[in-house]
């Protein structure tokens, strides 16, 4: 237990510092037993709850949450990989220049900045303000109680209501919003798959030509590998037995940033990635990337993807709570999507995704509330087939 506490102690000090040293302004429910309805659509409708009754936009309350977010100076972020990136340093410059406030962003993987929570908790010492974080961290996040009511906090969601493609409130409780969602998709490189080769399907995977070709993104640890794994076996499109087959074909495991395993396929050291954020992605195909989305006949996999969530306790709570409302914004959605190069959730704010990374899909499955409540099972599912590889 004493060595249990030391590495606790050591895991929040190594983050404490990081954010220290960053320059101020720069940047287990059962299987289901039957075939779940899916949530069919396009990427952009995903199910969602209704708005609290307790969101407010008076105007002079809200001045008064500026000012004192000014006088607080300052606010932490913890983020998952997706507000890496030039996302990154467009976040913390745009805020700063409209509201004089430093932003520091700590990107990693969305259960990395579950865990510093929790350590920060338990020794009762704060650091991260607010978590940016994807559906299966939020889940967790969630869980553990980590997070306050987001969305009454932030009279975006009530001015602005009309302009979201779809209901950012993610839970009844309002404790997450997203602000991004994402559409996942196997990818190719286009020199090492020759036309006329390309998987249509999920199973066309499981080829034996494929052995050794495969990256697949370890689903134990978050990210898009973990959303695909989950909403392929909830919406009974495979099982458990799919995913022992592709481990059969040797693929190479990789426990890193979805960007790098980007850069991975695109280098040709692979020739299939199994499953991608294509927003995520979209970067290294703009700078020339030999890199190809492809549908699946079966269906490909979305969900909301970066989710704010207020922590308890925050020590610059009026900040945070501004930087969550600018982000949900017309002017953070502007940010966010022309720096990754996607589709906003506001209808206000253009469509950045380059023509050549649209995609047509036939078919869309979402992870929606009522799937994620079934992510126990299948995460310890995903560890028990991957995390020791």
């Amino acid at each position: 237990m004493k060595m249990r506490c030391q590495i606790y102690t050591t895991i929040f000090l190594l983050s404490f510092m990081l954010l220290l040293t960053m320059p101020a302004c720069a940047p287990n429910p059962p299987v289901p037993t039957s075939t779940p309805t899916p949530v069919v659509t396009t990427p952009t409708t995903p199910t969602s709850v209704p708005y609290p009754l307790r969101l407010t936009s008076q105007e002079e309350e809200w001045n008064k949450v500026i000012e004192a977010a000014k006088t607080e100076g300052s606010v932490n972020m913890y983020a998952g990989s997706d507000m890496g990136g030039p996302t990154r340093p467009a976040i913390i410059n745009n805020f700063k220049e409209k509201y004089g406030i430093n932003v520091s962003i700590l990107v990693g993987r969305g259960q990395d900045a579950v865990q510093r929570v929790k350590v920060e908790r338990q020794i009762k010492k704060p650091v991260a303000d607010i978590v940016s974080i994807g559906v299966t961290s939020v889940h967790d996040f969630l869980e553990a109680d980590l997070g306050d009511p987001t969305a009454e906090l932030l009279p975006e969601l009530v001015i602005s209501k009309d302009k979201f493609y779809f209901n950012p409130i993610y839970d009844d409780k309002g404790i997450a919003v997203a602000v991004s969602d994402f559409l996942f998709s196997p990818m190719i490189n286009t020199n090492l798959v020759k036309p006329g080769e390309e998987p249509q399907s999920w199973l066309d995977l499981l080829n034996p030509k494929w052995k050794g070709k495969i990256l697949i993104d370890d689903p134990s640890r978050g990210g898009s590998a973990t959303s695909t794994f989950h909403a392929l076996q909830y919406y009974k499109i495979v099982d458990e037995s799919y995913f022992r087959k592709l481990l059969e074909l040797q693929p190479g495991i990789w426990g890193g940033s979805s960007q790098e395993s980007t850069n991975m396929v695109a280098r040709g050291e692979y020739a299939i990635n199994f499953t991608v954020s294509i927003a995520l992605s979209t970067p290294a195909l703009l700078e020339g990337a030999p890199l190809r989305f492809l549908d699946m006949k079966e269906g490909l996999i979305s969900n909301t993807g970066s989710h704010l969530v207020l922590v308890k306790d925050r020590r610059h709570p009026n900040a945070a709570r501004l930087l969550a409302n600018w982000l949900a914004g017309a002017e953070g959605q502007r940010t966010i999507s022309s720096t990754r190069g996607s589709k906003p959730i506001r209808r206000d704010v253009e469509d950045f995704t380059p023509e050549k990374a649209r995609l047509k899909v036939s078919k869309v499955f979402i992870r929606d509330l009522a799937a994620m409540k079934t992510m126990n099972t299948y995460q310890e599912m995903a560890e028990r087939l991957f995390a020791k590889r």
